[in-house]
């Protein structure tokens, strides 16, 4: 093995070694996702790295981006439907991007009310062996955010095939305890379930469901979708990915500086990174705005957000040849939604449950008027907020920055759970939304009828029996290690 190839820092020591008090200190905000490629050309080399981060992680996050999802059977009233219009696409489409986000807890503290994660974000090009179909609307939309295809065939990690990384990794990830962090997650699994676990989708969603509670107990490597967690628990007034994010960035940010429960992401310092991880890493800028959360707004901007885009986080009339002139941006929508907020804090006497208006309730008590006046700018319109606006939280759509934005939106929204009981609340736990539908699919054993005749061959029980002994293996070494 290369002097490169050697994993001397395991995860868990880096963020200990960049200073001699970082388990005490408080640390400044996270302005940035520090991002790993890893391609043909370094995947050798970074594998056991990557390995290691799974292996060891409390949260695994993941992100896919795909050739496509299939075609109208996506939208229809019935839900089985909708699966085997997933099935389909699963078997025709690929996975051209893997983001796995894992986040370790280093240290908590009850005192300061604050959960640290050392946190590792990977993007893996993945170029598949097989033929499959491409559909334009999703190269438009990979294009649009800046996806590289060109670089994509050169340097994909190629998958399919008996002895494949990529499924090992996966098999890896399911042999781990974590837990496991989606968006929406019902097609990532599906994907998933074809592609990297590498058995064929059954026929219905009934049996599709039975395995995937295989694959995901409660109790060992559960589903946390924070997509779920936004309608169901927070109850934020949009839950596609960009808003939760940057409604839980900036959420969290209030609870720092309120002194309440709140998250701490640390990244491996550059100093402490071998060299192919130093040349794999870029970082993408997230910062919330200059003096965040009293920034100024544009006294008008509620005239000119597009409310269909705060909503959904897409514009029809924007795509349309006639186009759509108000403004679509993400941050503006959570500042008018925050607004609201406010003012009804000033309405009730009594303290809410929202870290927004009790902030701005403890600054300025029943002021309301002192309150616009330091919030809005009459100066600052629109116009100007369009030129001024911060070229942040650029790569948007990467499966990388997805997956990273998927685990912290999760572990922010679960963080009271953490501190208090160290684990995730069960009555969350693998239950992924379904659109215009009023409950989730709920990923518990169902009863199915048991496929039979000559040469009927289940597929998952084959795969799942490797994963369980693999389960098996690491508990009892953990009860050994425990006992000593």
């Amino acid at each position: 093995m290369s002097e490169d190839s050697k994993i001397d820092n395991q995860p868990g020591n880096e963020s200990e070694s960049s200073s001699a008090t970082s388990s005490t200190d408080s640390i400044p905000p996270f302005s940035e996702i520090q991002i790993i490629e890893v391609n043909r050309e370094n995947f050798s080399k970074i594998w056991p790295y990557l390995l290691v981060c799974v292996k060891s992680a409390d949260f695994i996050g993941i992100d896919l981006e795909l050739s496509g999802l299939g075609g109208q059977g996506l939208r229809s009233k019935d839900v089985q439907e909708r699966y085997k219009t997933i099935r389909e696409a699963a078997h025709t489409r690929s996975i051209l991007s893997i983001g796995i986000a894992t986040m370790k807890l280093t240290h908590k503290s009850e005192k300061r009310r604050a959960l640290r994660y050392e946190t590792q974000v990977f993007n893996l090009l993945t170029l598949s062996e097989k033929p499959f179909t491409i559909e334009p609307s999703a190269l438009q939309f990979l294009a649009k955010h800046s996806f590289d295809f060109n670089r994509l065939i050169q340097s994909g990690v190629q998958f399919q095939g008996t002895n494949c990384p990529l499924k090992t990794l996966f098999h890896e990830l399911l042999g781990s305890s974590s837990t496991l962090c989606l968006h929406n997650g019902l097609i990532d699994l599906a994907f998933l379930y074809k592609q990297m676990y590498g058995v064929e989708l059954p026929e219905t969603l009934d049996e599709f469901v039975n395995n995937l509670s295989d694959l995901f107990p409660e109790d060992y490597l559960p589903v946390a979708d924070s997509k779920y967690l936004a309608e169901y628990q927070t109850r934020y007034k949009a839950s596609y990915l960009e808003y939760v994010f940057r409604r839980t960035q900036g959420d969290n940010e209030i609870e720092r500086q309120s002194k309440r429960y709140h998250l701490e992401i640390v990244f491996p310092s550059p100093e402490n990174k071998m060299k192919v991880l130093k040349e794999a890493t870029e970082s993408v800028d997230v910062r919330l705005p200059e003096g965040f959360p009293d920034h100024a707004i544009p006294i008008d901007l509620h005239i000119h957000t597009c409310k269909y885009f705060a909503a959904h986080g897409f514009c029809h009339a924007h795509r349309s040849e006639k186009g759509c002139k108000m403004l679509h941006d993400v941050d503006a929508a959570i500042d008018l939604q925050r607004i609201k907020e406010n003012k009804k804090a000033f309405r009730r006497k009594r303290r809410y449950n929202n870290v927004v208006a009790e902030s701005v309730a403890e600054k300025t008590g029943t002021d309301e008027e002192a309150w616009k006046n330091a919030k809005f700018q009459e100066k600052l319109l629109t116009r100007d907020f369009r030129e001024q606006k911060r070229n942040v939280v650029t790569g948007l759509h990467r499966a990388g920055v997805d997956a990273f934005m998927t685990v912290f939106a999760v572990i922010y929204q679960q963080r009271r759970t953490l501190m208090t009981e160290d684990s995730v609340d069960l009555q969350y736990l693998n239950r992924i939304p379904l659109s215009a539908k009023d409950q989730p699919l709920h990923l518990s054993r169902r009863q199915v009828p048991i496929p039979k005749g000559e040469g009927v061959v289940d597929g998952h029980l084959e795969a799942f029996a490797e994963i369980n002994k693999q389960r098996e293996l690491i508990k009892k070494n953990a009860m050994a290690s425990s006992s000593k």
